[in-house]
């Protein structure tokens, strides 16, 4: 299916040519008014500047910065609150547009701020939009929902219909990319009244789109195909976005195959095909390839269906090559460039060693011949002398020692990263090469033997689809790692409700444990606040829980246990081969503790040594031959340590494990007012 078309409340809706004219107009406006007294700062000239960035945001991102800066710096010298918030805002969306996240964020958050305190709902909800839309685009989805509720709630109490129609539609985006369909549906459902009651033709083609979308993915293609052919007509005579109908063409091309209706599915294919040609679309291109392939396939023409599908599978195994190449340059690049430095660092020392021998020799030369010189009348001075010389080569020894064992470690280092390069190559050789292997050689059965029955078939695409997912899951751990290493993954540290993010985990996962006949639990007994990167703990959970169902076999048990106000735990805690975490890394008095127990087959003393290494591969097997590249608990100790906290594991060979993460509580300190109140109830 084509991608969800997610509706931004802060798209302009005026073509270019008629933006330009516009802005050209206000930059005249600005100079005949600057002109006047040159430099001139006051409202008047920040509302101008303002105006000028904001016409400019959408197709002149560097140049609406330009004028935002400029209206930013008088508003500030002015004390022009309302100017400066608009001169943040469009900022934060200018770098939103150039894929500058983290300016982003920060910008949004500084005019939200000002809006908020001078209570103005309307330009608040729109900042809220704004930043729920840099969060989605930065792919961090679940931070992006807290943002439009809170938006569709203002929107809400201001009676503003446009406004809600385009939080609802971002909502719905949000829940079908997360496969939530009930919700997205509601959401699609609620945008497309208020679209058509206020006329919204282009809205009303993405929701309606975004409607068939849904029943598609829920198979419920007699109603999918509905709602493409009643978006259709609107964007080919109204709208008349070549994008969008692109979309709709390759969707009506997989309802109607899927239908077994394959003239239709065949010309709606070709159509779609052609636009994803036009507009350089790759996306669109990879599933036009897919849908012909899978057309011809079913009409029995295999020729054209494996030329169709070679195209397809071109597409999509140049991202993974790139990605691969990447990881691959990155890592050799590191380790010659660690090898470089100790080859320097060894010369260096080298030299070093021989300037000390040389003066020790020069020195002792002369001490020597002022010995001869004096020896009968300076014995005891000599004596001392002699004492000195011994404790200042014994100190050059000791130095001389201290080097070596440095160069040993530096060596020693060396080794591992060595090894974990050939690791590395090792999981490109070998765990991608198996699924890799799989796909090619269940293919090429599909190809070559029209007889398979439609059982057969069944199962060969969902283990091609299943060794597609192991692939991806491979490069994304390699990928995750290399991020941390490198500090390329920056953490958002904000209080959230733990309880809610582990029971979203674990509805996550209560179908998967259904499948394989394990009984997952949830009990939390609190509702504080952990200060975190709520994103990094979902993964840290999502880990954890998927580790547990993996090596856990049918009719046993996992839990989930969540517990709030809760001391650090006294003692140093063991984290195999990377030593202990001292207490005093803790920042707050409280910690928030979640647990992950299972009745699988537990953890050798062995294994308790490797535990939270990289690459490393443990005595244990996954119950359903499921795969695994000895990275994940790697990821989760990293992650728990840049994030303040610490993890570690209870286990005994044969009875389950249990995993322990704690991380630091939000401790909110009453205020003065709170304070007072309590002081006159107690007088």
């Amino acid at each position: 299916m084509s991608a969800v078309c997610m509706t931004i409340a802060l798209s302009y809706t005026l073509a270019q040519t008629t933006q330009s004219k516009r802005g050209d107009s206000l930059e005249a406006v600005w100079r005949a008014y600057n002109l006047e007294v040159p430099n001139r700062m006051d409202t008047t000239a920040v509302r101008l500047l303002n105006e000028i960035a904001d016409e400019y945001a959408s197709n002149e991102p560097a140049k609406s910065q330009e004028y935002a800066f400029k209206a930013k710096s008088f508003a500030e010298q002015t004390g022009d609150t309302r100017g400066l918030a608009a001169a943040l805002r469009t900022i934060g969306v200018t770098y939103s547009r150039q894929g500058v996240y983290d300016k982003a964020v920060e910008h949004h958050l500084a005019a939200l701020k000002i809006y908020e305190e001078n209570h103005d709902k309307q330009n608040t909800a729109k900042v809220l939009n704004d930043l729920g839309i840099t969060y989605y685009r930065q792919d961090n989805k679940k931070n992006a929902i807290e943002p439009f509720s809170k938006a569709t709630g203002l929107y809400e109490e201001l009676k503003d219909e446009r406004g809600l129609s385009g939080m609802y539609n971002n909502l719905a985006g949000i829940y079908l990319d997360e496969e939530n369909f009930p919700l997205a549906l509601v959401y699609y459902l609620k945008a497309s009244n208020l679209q058509e009651k206020l006329n919204d033709s282009s809205g009303l083609a993405y929701s309606l789109t975004n409607i068939g979308t849904v029943y598609h993915n829920q198979k419920q293609y007699d109603s999918a195909l509905f709602y493409f052919t009643k978006a259709l007509p609107i964007v080919e005579n109204v709208v008349q976005d070549i994008q969008l109908l692109g979309d709709i063409y390759t969707n009506l091309s997989n309802v109607y195959l899927k239908q077994k209706k394959y003239p239709e599915s065949l010309r709606y294919a070709n159509k779609g095909l052609i636009i994803a040609h036009e507009i350089g679309s790759r996306t669109l291109r990879e599933d036009s390839y897919r849908n012909l392939s899978d057309i011809y396939a079913d009409i029995g023409n295999p020729k054209l269906a494996l030329e169709f599908f070679h195209l397809y599978n071109d597409l999509k195994d140049s991202i993974y090559t790139d990605k691969i190449a990447r990881v691959t340059l990155e890592m050799s690049a590191k380790y010659d460039a660690e090898k470089r430095k100790q080859e320097i660092a060894t010369l260096q020392k080298e030299r070093e060693r021989e300037a000390k021998e040389q003066e020790q020799t020069r020195r002792n030369f002369i001490v020597g011949l002022v010995l001869i010189g004096i020896i009968l009348m300076l014995v005891a001075n000599g004596y001392r002398i002699k004492r000195n010389s011994e404790a200042a080569l014994q100190k050059t020894n000791a130095q001389l020692e201290d080097a070596s064992t440095k160069i040993r470690r530096q060596n020693h280092h060396l080794e591992e990263l060595n090894n974990e390069k050939n690791e590395f190559m090792g999981i490109v050789a070998h765990d991608l090469k198996n699924p890799i292997l799989s796909i090619k050689l269940l293919s090429q059965l599909l190809h070559d033997h029209s007889t398979i029955s439609d059982e057969e078939r069944m199962r060969f695409s969902s283990t091609i689809i299943s060794s597609s997912d192991q692939m991806s899951r491979i490069i994304n751990n390699l990928l995750d790692v290399n991020a941390i290493e490198q500090g390329g993954m920056k953490m958002d540290i904000t209080p959230f409700d733990i309880s809610v993010a582990a029971y979203t985990v674990f509805e996550e996962y209560e179908a998967i444990a259904e499948a394989k006949a394990v009984k997952l639990h949830f009990a939390s007994n609190t509702d504080a606040e952990c200060i975190a990167d709520q994103t990094a703990t979902m993964q840290i959970l999502d880990n954890l829980v998927s580790n547990a169902l993996k090596y856990s076999p049918s009719g046993k048990n996992v839990w989930i246990n969540v517990m709030g106000d809760k001391t650090w735990s006294t003692a140093m805690i063991e984290s195999g081969a990377h030593g202990v975490i001292p207490r005093t890394s803790v920042t707050t008095p409280l910690c928030v503790r979640f647990e992950i127990q299972d009745e699988g087959p537990g953890l050798s003393e062995d294994d308790k040594k490797k535990l939270f290494g990289k690459f490393m591969r443990l005595s244990a097997q996954p119950t359903n031959g499921e795969g695994s590249t000895g990275l994940g608990l790697s990821i989760v100790k990293k992650m728990v340590t840049t994030m303040n906290g610490q993890v570690w594991c209870e286990s005994n060979a044969g009875n389950g494990a249990t995993f322990v993460v704690e991380l630091p509580q939000a401790v909110y300190e009453p205020t003065e007012e709170e304070m007072g109140i309590a002081f006159m109830a107690k007088s």
